[in-house]
This record gives structure tokens, C-alpha cells and sequence, in this order.
């Protein structure tokens, strides 16, 4: 038996993998199994290492840490992770590190068209909670793209509460000039939840823009819940 507890032959990266897997399992024994796989540093070693973004664990701090450590190691990879990179993103939750990485290590084009793959993908999925949409497009903001500004517009009116709000926030980022249209079309919606627009009056509280153009149509429309109004110059303010 080697050091670690393996032997030597086939199925020692499996055996690694599982050491990475095992959220219960001392914290030395994971890192030092995600040690070895960088080591080894194949196309299968680092698909097994990037299954340690997949779970959290229960200390948060440990949790960070391990992540933080995974894309050092990807990084380190260089071009070998990217294939075992683009894999994960199609397929998994939990992309925030290895997006990242995608992103040092081959820039921001080619990681924006690996995660607008895999958004296409998540996308097709039906009948259950799309965590996995959701995911990816929490990460939307950190790619600041045209195709990404493009796709969180169309975002603004998908389906999942979660996913609307998480796309407004993402366009807000990109200025008045994209993003004030889009999201007052989301205050004048009557199918829009109470919720979602709480959301976007506290971010236009913060932002300063003036929704005046709009006026007529939002005070017509009673868009304003009983704590905010417009201003004189079209800015929302808190009432009272």
C-alpha cells in the first residue's frame, strides 16, 4: 500500500476522486487527494478534482478555502483544464470557480462561449427546479460581454422568479442606457410579482435614475407599492 493509502495500477484517480467526494471526511485527506490530481494533472485527474465544486461542506471557511484552492490548481493546469473545464460548466452546478478559471486561463471570449453553451444546454432542461440555469446565470455578471448584456435582457422576462431577478441585476451593471428601459418594462408588467419589483424600485432608489419619461404610464398603471413614489425629477424616492 503507497502513501495516502493507494497502491500503485489502474484506478487511483477514482480512488482519489472519492477521497475529494466525501464531504464528511477529515479536510487534510481532500486537499492532499486534490494535491494528487493536480499532480497527475490528466484530462481525467482534473474532471475527478472538478467535481469538488459540486457540494459544499458544512464550515464555510474550509469550504471557501478548498474551492479557492481547486482553481489555483486548474489554473496552474493551464490549457490542459479547459476541456475538463467546459465539461463541468455543461453539466454541473457550482460554476463560479471554474468559470473563473476558464476565464484566466484562455480570457474572457472563449469563457463567455463556453457559459453561453452551457446556458443553452441548461436552457432545454424541463419539469424540475433548473438549478443549473439558475447557477449560470448568477455568473452572468461577472462576464461583462455584449452577447451576456444581450442574453440578461431576454433573461429580465424568463419564467423563474430567481432567474429574473438575478438577470435585472446583472443588467443594471451595464448602465441607464441598457438597462432602464428593460427593467421599467418589468414595473409595468401586471403578471410581474410584488417581490421582483421591490427588488428593482430599492436598486433605482440607489441608482438616481429618472424613470420621467415613464411617469404617466407608471402612476396610471399603480406600479408604486405604498413606500416609494417619484420624485419631481422623476427619481424614485421613499414615501413618507
Amino acid at each position: 500500500m503507497g502513501l495516502f493509502g493507494f497502491g500503485g495500477g489502474g484506478g487511483k484517480v477514482q480512488r482519489l476522486e472519492k477521497r475529494v467526494m466525501n464531504k464528511w471526511g477529515q479536510a487534510a485527506e481532500r486537499q492532499r487527494a486534490m494535491q494528487m490530481l493536480a499532480d497527475i494533472g490528466d484530462d481525467e485527474a482534473l474532471g475527478a478534482l472538478l467535481k469538488r465544486f459540486s457540494f459544499r461542506i458544512d464550515g464555510q471557511i474550509i469550504d471557501e478555502d478548498e474551492k479557492r484552492m481547486g482553481y489555483e490548481f486548474l489554473v496552474a493546469a493551464g490549457p490542459r483544464a479547459v476541456a475538463p473545464i467546459e465539461r463541468f460548466v455543461s453539466e454541473n452546478d457550482g460554476v463560479y470557480w471554474p468559470l473563473r478559471a476558464l476565464k484566466e486561463i484562455v480570457g474572457m471570449e472563449p469563457a463567455v462561449n463556453a457559459l453561453l453553451r452551457a446556458l443553452d444546454r441548461a436552457e432545454t432542461i424541463h419539469g424540475r427546479v433548473n438549478e443549473q440555469k439558475v447557477q449560470l446565470v448568477s455568473n452572468l455578471r461577472d462576464f461583462p460581454h455584449d452577447r451576456v448584456r444581450d442574453r440578461l435582457k431576454l433573461l429580465c422576462q424568463d419564467a423563474n422568479d430567481d432567474v429574473r431577478i438575478m438577470a435585472v441585476d446583472g443588467l443594471l451593471t451595464y448602465g441607464e442606457g441598457e438597462a432602464l428601459s428593460v427593467v421599467v418594462e418589468r414595473l409595468l408588467d401586471p403578471d410581474e410579482t410584488p417581490n421582483i419589483k421591490a427588488v428593482i424600485f430599492e436598486q433605482l432608489l440607489e441608482l438616481g435614475w429618472s424613470l420621467e419619461p415613464w411617469r404617466a404610464q407608471l402612476e396610471e398603471g399603480a406600479v408604486f407599492p405604498p413606500h416609494y413614489r417619484l420624485g419631481p425629477k422623476g427619481r424614485v424616492v421613499r414615501a413618507g
